[in-house]
């Protein structure tokens, strides 16, 4: 017999389920359920699905290797196969086994043999005890519910033990928290605002990029020099004017009355029009020498070597088309004659726009400034902007040889210039800028002042004068304002506030007459004394007059 199969989907709902087995067009339906059972997990469902199926004269079988889903299904008679292949089987149910010696009989009992000997007489309980007199009264006995259960309640351990957990994570919480609040999150902050002096610097730098390493006292600095290659191109109209046109062609007869021997014409011989009109012999051509009388040669013809001339225009151009003319020969005197018997003809002129070299120059200049701003930006993105100080006037463009399309002369209206360029940008580590400046502002201290440096001066710094000098090398100056003031041992500072108070910290920093002002906070809020060592933080605000 034929089947349909059905695979189920986690997210199938039984009512769906049911639709595409009433739609089936086998008898024999088999459903294919996912690892994940779903929605047959529930023995309704199964149920529902049996009753549906045999509604629809439908015989459902369940594909799956899940023991406990054919457990199920073998409860509600849909039998299961292990696969499509197999043969389906309703799972059978394991009953209970029921221990005998579990079992208790109540005529066994001792107390079951009394009351068979006393004639099936029922035991009734007890009077309650009453109090003597003189005694005070007794407590009243718990009296039982009519099913025979003490009303007394039995704990529960599951939600006593939710309770002990909830009050043991608190407990935990409070003292991580006192335990943060107390060692972990105290600090101070002490910002120190004091008098100071002005410290200018002016520094002529090289840039070595083969040193070893920057050596700030000799004014020595290894820079990082990044490049970036680039093809670009640009569109460009082209505005140059060329004439072109076709030369005038046509034939001479050359007349031989001068020489008995023949004589060759080169090519390329001069042969000038009447009118003026300069042609080129086209070919070489021999022409042959007169014979009987040269008088006769002369005026009639007769005798008269004859030979044709092809001939070109000099140059191009309506002018050259001309009607039968004479000719002279350029090189070729006496008695030998040359002229056409037909108009040359084809001669042409018009005037095109072509790619000029003013036209190619101005798209170099074009293409060198329309991504300056992007390059610059690309190369700055190769440095780490807080390890590095880009020298912005060390950016330089190396164009190479460009290339025109169509090429320069050729008829166009529009054109592109295409070149491959380099772009280059010098930056300084931020380090040896600092060891620089340290030691320009330190050489301004007086030995005897006891001052030291509060700011070199390495946010304001500036570089001018650029040059590229031999091997690679650069020069730069650098200049900027450094600020010295009192010197101040943090370290001991810091120790002496260890433990003390707000008015306690003011009154030790202003022991110093070079103090303009003192900002004390203490962090968190509850925090009323100086913390650790490690956990008071000083900083300097220079005051710039």
């Amino acid at each position: 017999m034929s089947k349909d199969v059905i695979y189920i989907d986690t997210e199938d709902d039984i009512t769906s389920i049911i639709d595409r087995i009433k739609t089936a067009k086998a008898d024999i339906v088999a459903l294919v359920p996912p690892k994940r059972i779903g929605v047959l997990q529930s023995v309704v469902n199964l149920k529902l699905l049996k009753r549906a199926a045999t509604a629809a004269k439908k015989h459902v079988v369940l594909i799956t290797n899940d023991t406990s889903l054919a457990s199920l299904a073998g409860g509600v008679k849909i039998p299961t196969a292990k696969n499509l292949q197999s043969r389906p089987e309703i799972a059978a149910i394991s009953a209970l086994e029921v221990d005998n010696n579990d079992v208790i009989n109540g005529e066994e009992l001792p107390i079951g043999e009394m009351n068979d000997a006393m004639g099936q007489t029922v035991l009734k309980p007890a009077a309650p005890p009453t109090a003597q007199p003189g005694e005070p009264p007794l407590s009243k006995a718990v009296p039982l519910k009519k099913n025979g259960k003490n009303p007394l309640k039995v704990p529960d351990f599951l939600k006593f033990r939710k309770k002990l957990f909830i009050i043991a994570g608190a407990a935990l919480a409070l003292i991580i928290f006192i335990w943060w609040a107390f060692w972990l999150a105290p600090s101070l902050t002490v910002a120190i605002t004091a008098k100071t002096t002005i410290a200018n610097v002016s520094r002529n730098i090289v840039l070595d990029p083969a040193a070893l390493q920057t050596d700030a006292n000799e004014n020595i600095v290894k820079p990082v020099v990044q490049q970036l290659k680039k093809t670009n191109s640009v569109d460009f109209d082209a505005t140059g004017k060329k004439d072109v046109g076709e030369k005038a062609t046509g034939t001479v007869q050359v007349r031989n009355c001068d020489s008995s021997t023949s004589f060759v014409i080169p090519a390329g011989t001069l042969l000038t029009a009447a009118s003026g009109q300069r042609f080129n012999s086209a070919t070489a051509v021999s022409v042959p020498g007169f014979s009987g009388s040269a008088s006769a040669c002369r005026t009639t013809g007769s005798g008269a070597g004859n030979a044709n001339v092809a001939i070109a225009a000099e140059t191009f151009g309506p002018e050259y088309n001309i009607g039968p003319a004479n000719f002279t020969i350029a090189g070729v005197g006496g008695d030998v004659y040359a002229s056409s018997q037909a108009a040359t003809s084809g001669g042409s002129k018009r005037t095109i726009t072509v790619v000029s070299d003013a036209d190619v120059e101005k798209a170099k200049q074009q293409l060198g400034t329309q991504d300056a701003a992007a390059v610059k930006e690309e190369l700055a993105k190769q440095f780490k902007k807080e390890d590095y100080r880009l020298i912005e006037e060390s950016f330089k463009t190396d164009t190479g040889q460009p290339a025109v399309n169509p090429a320069i002369g050729q008829e166009t209206a529009k054109a592109k210039l295409t070149v491959e360029t380099t772009y280059t940008m010098t930056a300084l580590h931020k380090r040896d800028l600092g060891d620089i400046l340290n030691i320009a502002v330190r050489e301004q201290i007086k030995a005897e002042n006891q001052e030291d440096i509060y700011d070199n001066g390495a946010n304001e710094l500036k570089f001018k004068n650029f040059q590229t000098i031999e091997s690679g090398k650069a020069t730069v100056t650098l200049s900027t304002t450094g600020y010295i003031g009192t010197k101040i041992d943090q370290e001991a500072l810091k120790e002496q506030m260890v433990g003390k108070r707000y008015g306690d910290i003011e009154a030790l920093v202003n022991q110093n007459p070079n103090i303009e002002k003192v900002d004390i906070a203490f962090s968190p809020f509850w925090v009323t004394n100086g913390p650790s060592v490690d956990k008071i933080t000083i900083t300097f605000n220079v005051v710039k007059k």
